[in-house]
């Protein structure tokens, strides 16, 4: 699969759930810890900037895709690809100045890890259903040219 090809099927659809969940998760967070104050324009870009910093680690997913082919190494590659996106995030957040407190840093970091855990699901399944259909358009293909 070309770079341009892996792009718009697997980063850009990414970048929109994830942008999307951390709209969410700060909206949520808002609502619980912050429900008081006042945000500005500038704010409702955060997420974006976020978003882009979000899909860094599928690079390594595009370098690294070939490699990837028993069980033990999606996990550490999940893992990996995990803490990447940990690192990157928190690390821009606090070149920024959001992490103004070790229980910011922790809600910041169950944030990554749970938009982390809702795109991987959200992928999987539609990987899953496509899987599906390629499996019953074969079979079809297959019990039509046997008879």
């Amino acid at each position: 699969m070309s770079f341009k090809e892996y792009f718009k099927k697997k980063v850009i659809p990414t970048y929109f759930m994830i942008v999307t969940f951390i709209l969410f998760a700060m909206a949520a967070l808002g609502l619980a810890f912050y429900r008081g104050e006042k945000i500005d324009v500038l704010t409702l870009f955060v997420p974006l900037g976020f978003g882009a910093i979000g899909c860094l680690p599928l690079l390594a997913d595009y370098v690294f895709s070939r490699r990837k082919s028993t069980p033990s190494g999606l996990l550490l590659y999940n893992l990996a690809e995990l803490l990447l996106l940990e690192v990157c995030i928190l690390t821009a957040a606090w070149l920024v100045g959001i992490l103004d407190s070790m229980l910011t840093v922790l809600i910041v970091a169950a944030m990554v890890m749970c938009i982390f855990a809702a795109v991987g699901t959200i992928m999987y399944i539609q990987d899953r259903n496509f899987c599906d259909s390629v499996n019953d358009a074969l079979a079809n293909y297959s019990e039509n040219n046997a008879n």
